[in-house]
Protein backbone atom coordinates (compact mmCIF):
# COMPACT_ATOMS: atom_id res chain seq x y z
CA UNK A 1 0.00 0.00 0.00
CA UNK A 2 2.89 2.70 0.93
CA UNK A 3 4.48 1.42 -2.08
CA UNK A 4 1.14 2.68 -4.45
CA UNK A 5 0.75 5.31 -1.96
CA UNK A 6 4.29 7.03 -2.95
CA UNK A 7 4.02 6.14 -6.93
CA UNK A 8 0.62 8.19 -7.00
CA UNK A 9 2.08 10.85 -5.24
CA UNK A 10 5.33 11.07 -7.43
CA UNK A 11 2.89 11.13 -10.48
CA UNK A 12 1.08 14.33 -9.24
CA UNK A 13 4.35 16.24 -8.24
CA UNK A 14 5.27 15.40 -11.74
CA UNK A 15 2.52 16.12 -13.32
CA UNK A 16 1.51 19.60 -11.63
CA UNK A 17 0.68 22.34 -13.23
CA UNK A 18 -0.11 26.37 -12.37
CA UNK A 19 -2.55 28.54 -14.26
CA UNK A 20 -1.60 29.48 -17.66
CA UNK A 21 0.54 26.06 -18.13
CA UNK A 22 -0.29 23.91 -20.97
CA UNK A 23 0.58 20.33 -21.88
CA UNK A 24 2.82 22.49 -25.03
CA UNK A 25 5.09 24.26 -22.76
CA UNK A 26 5.48 21.06 -20.73
CA UNK A 27 6.72 19.01 -23.99
CA UNK A 28 9.30 21.73 -24.62
CA UNK A 29 11.70 20.21 -21.73
CA UNK A 30 12.12 17.24 -24.15
CA UNK A 31 13.04 19.53 -27.43
CA UNK A 32 16.57 21.36 -28.01
CA UNK A 33 15.72 24.79 -26.69
CA UNK A 34 17.64 28.00 -26.87
CA UNK A 35 17.22 30.68 -23.96
CA UNK A 36 16.49 33.70 -25.31
CA UNK A 37 16.01 36.11 -22.14
CA UNK A 38 16.71 35.38 -18.83
CA UNK A 39 16.31 37.29 -15.25
CA UNK A 40 17.06 36.77 -11.51
CA UNK A 41 18.63 36.13 -9.24
CA UNK A 42 15.72 38.13 -7.20
CA UNK A 43 17.01 37.87 -3.72
CA UNK A 44 15.18 38.13 -0.74
CA UNK A 45 16.26 40.77 2.00
CA UNK A 46 14.99 38.44 4.74
CA UNK A 47 12.31 41.48 5.72
CA UNK A 48 8.40 40.44 7.00
CA UNK A 49 7.05 42.71 4.42
CA UNK A 50 6.41 42.22 0.61
CA UNK A 51 9.44 42.40 -1.35
CA UNK A 52 9.18 44.02 -5.16
CA UNK A 53 11.13 43.42 -8.40
CA UNK A 54 10.08 45.02 -11.44
CA UNK A 55 12.11 43.61 -14.73
CA UNK A 56 11.41 42.79 -18.79
CA UNK A 57 11.05 39.72 -21.08
CA UNK A 58 13.01 40.59 -23.81
CA UNK A 59 11.94 38.57 -26.92
CA UNK A 60 13.53 38.43 -30.47
CA UNK A 61 11.52 38.95 -33.29
CA UNK A 62 12.68 35.64 -34.90
CA UNK A 63 11.19 33.88 -31.77
CA UNK A 64 7.76 35.22 -31.82
CA UNK A 65 6.01 32.73 -33.93
CA UNK A 66 7.55 29.92 -32.05
CA UNK A 67 6.87 27.64 -28.83
CA UNK A 68 7.84 29.80 -25.78
CA UNK A 69 8.41 28.05 -22.33
CA UNK A 70 8.86 30.48 -19.61
CA UNK A 71 10.65 28.49 -16.54
CA UNK A 72 10.05 29.67 -13.61
CA UNK A 73 12.70 28.69 -10.63
CA UNK A 74 12.72 28.85 -6.68
CA UNK A 75 15.81 28.46 -5.31
CA UNK A 76 19.43 27.18 -6.43
CA UNK A 77 21.80 24.46 -5.23
CA UNK A 78 23.33 27.08 -3.13
CA UNK A 79 19.85 29.52 -2.08
CA UNK A 80 16.57 29.04 -0.77
CA UNK A 81 13.68 29.22 -2.56
CA UNK A 82 11.17 32.38 -1.90
CA UNK A 83 8.60 31.30 0.78
CA UNK A 84 6.05 32.57 -1.89
CA UNK A 85 6.00 34.54 -5.54
CA UNK A 86 4.10 35.74 -7.54
CA UNK A 87 4.77 37.26 -11.25
CA UNK A 88 2.66 39.13 -13.06
CA UNK A 89 3.07 39.70 -17.12
CA UNK A 90 2.05 43.52 -17.53
CA UNK A 91 1.15 45.43 -19.74
CA UNK A 92 3.30 46.55 -23.37
CA UNK A 93 3.06 42.38 -24.33
CA UNK A 94 0.38 40.24 -25.84
CA UNK A 95 -1.24 38.74 -22.72
CA UNK A 96 -4.24 36.87 -24.12
CA UNK A 97 -5.48 33.52 -22.69
CA UNK A 98 -3.14 33.23 -19.81
CA UNK A 99 -5.32 33.09 -16.29
CA UNK A 100 -8.28 35.25 -16.36
CA UNK A 101 -8.95 37.85 -13.99
CA UNK A 102 -6.35 40.78 -14.24
CA UNK A 103 -4.63 43.07 -11.04
CA UNK A 104 -3.21 46.24 -11.22
CA UNK A 105 -0.30 44.20 -11.62
CA UNK A 106 -1.76 42.72 -14.85
CA UNK A 107 -1.75 38.69 -15.61
CA UNK A 108 -1.06 36.39 -12.76
CA UNK A 109 2.30 33.83 -14.25
CA UNK A 110 2.14 32.58 -10.56
CA UNK A 111 1.07 32.57 -7.25
CA UNK A 112 1.45 31.62 -3.51
CA UNK A 113 0.29 27.94 -4.61
CA UNK A 114 2.66 27.23 -7.88
CA UNK A 115 5.60 26.10 -5.86
CA UNK A 116 4.25 23.61 -2.68
CA UNK A 117 5.21 20.53 -5.21
CA UNK A 118 7.85 21.32 -7.11
CA UNK A 119 10.90 24.03 -7.49
CA UNK A 120 10.18 24.83 -11.33
CA UNK A 121 7.43 25.72 -13.19
CA UNK A 122 6.90 25.99 -16.72
CA UNK A 123 4.41 28.33 -18.38
CA UNK A 124 2.86 28.24 -21.66
CA UNK A 125 3.68 31.61 -23.11
CA UNK A 126 3.37 30.66 -26.52
CA UNK A 127 1.74 33.94 -29.19
CA UNK A 128 1.54 35.46 -25.38
CA UNK A 129 4.29 38.08 -25.86
CA UNK A 130 5.41 40.75 -28.44
CA UNK A 131 8.90 41.07 -30.09
CA UNK A 132 10.97 43.57 -27.91
CA UNK A 133 10.58 43.82 -23.66
CA UNK A 134 7.57 43.06 -22.05
CA UNK A 135 7.39 44.24 -18.74
CA UNK A 136 6.77 41.65 -15.93
CA UNK A 137 6.01 42.25 -11.96
CA UNK A 138 7.41 40.39 -9.14
CA UNK A 139 6.57 40.14 -5.34
CA UNK A 140 7.37 37.57 -2.81
CA UNK A 141 8.59 37.29 0.83
CA UNK A 142 11.53 35.06 1.55
CA UNK A 143 14.29 34.35 3.97
CA UNK A 144 17.40 36.58 3.46
CA UNK A 145 18.85 35.09 0.54
CA UNK A 146 16.44 33.48 -1.12
CA UNK A 147 16.09 33.20 -4.61
CA UNK A 148 14.05 33.14 -7.71
CA UNK A 149 15.12 32.94 -11.55
CA UNK A 150 13.12 32.97 -14.40
CA UNK A 151 14.06 31.57 -18.11
CA UNK A 152 12.30 32.20 -21.53
CA UNK A 153 13.13 29.11 -23.66
CA UNK A 154 12.29 28.22 -27.75
CA UNK A 155 13.08 25.65 -30.30
CA UNK A 156 15.59 26.29 -33.13
CA UNK A 157 18.80 26.25 -34.92
CA UNK A 158 20.90 29.48 -34.03
CA UNK A 159 22.47 31.32 -36.90
CA UNK A 160 25.87 32.71 -37.81
CA UNK A 161 25.41 36.35 -39.64
CA UNK A 162 28.49 37.67 -42.45
CA UNK A 163 31.57 37.78 -40.60
CA UNK A 164 33.68 40.86 -40.11
CA UNK A 165 36.26 40.79 -40.26
CA UNK A 166 36.72 37.15 -41.78
CA UNK A 167 40.45 36.63 -40.22
CA UNK A 168 41.25 36.17 -36.70
CA UNK A 169 44.15 35.07 -34.88
CA UNK A 170 45.49 32.26 -32.41
CA UNK A 171 45.43 33.52 -28.66
CA UNK A 172 42.75 36.06 -29.50
CA UNK A 173 38.98 36.74 -28.89
CA UNK A 174 36.37 37.09 -31.75
CA UNK A 175 33.04 38.25 -31.35
CA UNK A 176 30.56 36.39 -33.69
CA UNK A 177 26.83 38.02 -34.29
CA UNK A 178 23.37 36.14 -35.41
CA UNK A 179 20.48 35.24 -33.78
CA UNK A 180 19.29 32.27 -31.70
CA UNK A 181 22.07 32.02 -29.40
CA UNK A 182 21.55 31.34 -25.97
CA UNK A 183 22.08 33.62 -23.42
CA UNK A 184 23.61 30.91 -21.39
CA UNK A 185 27.17 31.45 -22.57
CA UNK A 186 27.92 27.34 -21.86
CA UNK A 187 24.87 26.44 -23.58
CA UNK A 188 26.42 27.38 -26.69
CA UNK A 189 29.54 24.99 -29.31
CA UNK A 190 31.38 26.81 -30.89
CA UNK A 191 33.61 24.96 -33.50
CA UNK A 192 36.31 26.78 -35.27
CA UNK A 193 37.52 23.83 -37.61
CA UNK A 194 39.40 20.60 -35.29
CA UNK A 195 39.08 23.22 -32.15
CA UNK A 196 35.92 24.10 -29.65
CA UNK A 197 35.97 27.49 -29.06
CA UNK A 198 35.48 28.86 -24.84
CA UNK A 199 32.67 31.15 -24.61
CA UNK A 200 32.71 34.05 -22.59
CA UNK A 201 30.17 35.93 -22.85
CA UNK A 202 26.86 36.02 -24.74
CA UNK A 203 23.29 37.68 -24.89
CA UNK A 204 21.66 36.37 -27.72
CA UNK A 205 22.43 38.08 -30.43
CA UNK A 206 26.60 38.29 -29.81
CA UNK A 207 29.06 35.45 -28.54
CA UNK A 208 32.43 36.15 -27.53
CA UNK A 209 34.97 33.61 -28.01
CA UNK A 210 38.60 32.49 -27.35
CA UNK A 211 40.59 31.16 -29.98
CA UNK A 212 43.19 29.17 -28.25
CA UNK A 213 46.72 30.26 -28.63
CA UNK A 214 48.04 26.83 -30.29
CA UNK A 215 45.27 27.23 -33.15
CA UNK A 216 46.77 26.28 -36.63
CA UNK A 217 47.34 28.97 -38.99
CA UNK A 218 45.24 28.77 -42.12
CA UNK A 219 41.35 28.33 -43.41
CA UNK A 220 38.46 26.42 -41.55
CA UNK A 221 34.72 26.33 -41.03
CA UNK A 222 33.20 28.05 -38.17
CA UNK A 223 29.52 26.96 -36.74
CA UNK A 224 27.79 27.48 -33.50
CA UNK A 225 25.55 24.27 -32.15
CA UNK A 226 23.06 24.09 -29.34
CA UNK A 227 22.34 20.87 -27.60
CA UNK A 228 21.36 18.91 -31.84
CA UNK A 229 20.71 21.86 -33.38
CA UNK A 230 23.69 23.37 -35.72
CA UNK A 231 24.18 27.28 -37.20
CA UNK A 232 25.17 27.90 -41.06
CA UNK A 233 28.93 26.83 -41.51
CA UNK A 234 31.26 30.23 -42.21
CA UNK A 235 35.27 30.42 -43.72
CA UNK A 236 37.41 31.95 -41.18
CA UNK A 237 41.19 32.43 -41.61
CA UNK A 238 43.45 31.93 -38.60
CA UNK A 239 46.82 33.76 -38.68
CA UNK A 240 49.06 32.66 -36.31
CA UNK A 241 49.67 34.53 -32.73
CA UNK A 242 52.00 37.06 -32.74
CA UNK A 243 55.50 36.80 -31.13
CA UNK A 244 58.18 38.56 -29.49
CA UNK A 245 61.55 37.67 -30.71
CA UNK A 246 63.82 40.89 -28.95
CA UNK A 247 63.42 44.11 -26.55
CA UNK A 248 66.45 46.72 -26.35
CA UNK A 249 67.81 48.17 -24.82
CA UNK A 250 67.24 45.55 -21.85
CA UNK A 251 68.78 47.97 -18.75
CA UNK A 252 65.61 50.74 -18.63
CA UNK A 253 65.17 53.69 -17.08
CA UNK A 254 61.50 55.48 -16.45
CA UNK A 255 60.92 57.59 -19.83
CA UNK A 256 63.01 55.60 -22.01
CA UNK A 257 62.19 54.39 -25.06
CA UNK A 258 62.16 50.67 -25.49
CA UNK A 259 61.71 48.73 -28.97
CA UNK A 260 60.09 45.74 -29.75
CA UNK A 261 60.91 43.20 -32.15
CA UNK A 262 59.23 40.23 -33.53
CA UNK A 263 56.24 39.47 -35.99
CA UNK A 264 52.83 39.79 -36.19
CA UNK A 265 52.21 43.26 -34.41
CA UNK A 266 49.58 46.04 -35.97
CA UNK A 267 50.57 48.57 -37.61
CA UNK A 268 48.33 50.95 -35.53
CA UNK A 269 50.05 51.89 -32.26
CA UNK A 270 46.78 51.89 -30.58
CA UNK A 271 45.85 47.96 -31.54
CA UNK A 272 49.11 47.36 -29.92
CA UNK A 273 49.08 47.01 -26.01
CA UNK A 274 52.40 46.68 -23.81
CA UNK A 275 53.17 46.16 -20.13
CA UNK A 276 56.23 45.95 -17.80
CA UNK A 277 55.28 43.81 -15.53
CA UNK A 278 52.07 44.95 -14.91
CA UNK A 279 52.52 48.16 -15.60
CA UNK A 280 51.41 49.59 -19.01
CA UNK A 281 53.69 51.17 -21.35
CA UNK A 282 52.54 53.73 -24.25
CA UNK A 283 53.19 52.64 -27.50
CA UNK A 284 54.10 55.62 -29.32
CA UNK A 285 54.78 53.83 -33.12
CA UNK A 286 54.14 50.60 -34.65
CA UNK A 287 55.01 48.05 -37.57
CA UNK A 288 54.34 44.57 -38.05
CA UNK A 289 57.59 43.58 -36.99
CA UNK A 290 58.46 46.91 -34.49
CA UNK A 291 57.20 48.20 -31.49
CA UNK A 292 58.20 51.18 -29.86
CA UNK A 293 56.61 52.29 -26.06
CA UNK A 294 57.99 54.53 -23.42
CA UNK A 295 58.90 53.36 -20.16
CA UNK A 296 56.52 53.81 -17.19
CA UNK A 297 57.37 55.05 -13.85
CA UNK A 298 57.20 51.86 -11.80
CA UNK A 299 59.66 50.42 -8.88
CA UNK A 300 62.83 49.19 -10.00
CA UNK A 301 63.67 45.42 -10.45
CA UNK A 302 63.26 42.83 -13.22
CA UNK A 303 59.46 42.65 -15.03
CA UNK A 304 58.49 40.72 -18.31
CA UNK A 305 57.42 42.27 -21.35
CA UNK A 306 53.75 41.47 -22.50
CA UNK A 307 52.48 42.42 -25.73
CA UNK A 308 49.13 42.27 -26.68
CA UNK A 309 48.40 43.06 -30.47
CA UNK A 310 44.92 42.98 -32.41
CA UNK A 311 43.44 41.61 -29.04
CA UNK A 312 45.83 38.33 -28.60
CA UNK A 313 48.82 37.55 -26.61
CA UNK A 314 51.72 37.78 -27.97
CA UNK A 315 54.20 34.37 -27.42
CA UNK A 316 57.69 35.18 -25.22
CA UNK A 317 58.24 37.51 -22.42
CA UNK A 318 61.54 38.70 -22.55
CA UNK A 319 63.21 40.12 -19.51
CA UNK A 320 64.21 43.69 -18.99
CA UNK A 321 65.78 45.48 -15.62
CA UNK A 322 64.25 48.63 -14.65
CA UNK A 323 66.79 51.42 -12.68
CA UNK A 324 66.88 54.76 -11.47
CA UNK A 325 69.95 57.25 -11.99
CA UNK A 326 71.82 58.21 -9.04
CA UNK A 327 71.29 61.86 -7.87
Amino acid sequence: MGKQFLAILVCLICTFTTPGVSADAQDLKKLPRVVISSGGPYTANGGASIQSFDDAIELSREYANKPLALVLTNGSINAAGFSWMRMFLQQGGSDTNLQSGASEFGRLLCDENSFLNSAQVYVDLTSQLAPGRNRIHLEGVGRQGAQFFWELRSIGAPQLSKLNPRVTMAGAQLVLSGMGFSVRPSENEVVLGPAPLQVIESNGRMLRVYVPPNMPEGQFPLYVGIQSMRSNVLQMEVLPSPKVTSVNPVSLLPGQTISIRGSGFSATPQENRVYIGRYPAPVVSSSPQIINAIVPNMPTGNAKITVIAGGATAQGNPEVSISYLNR
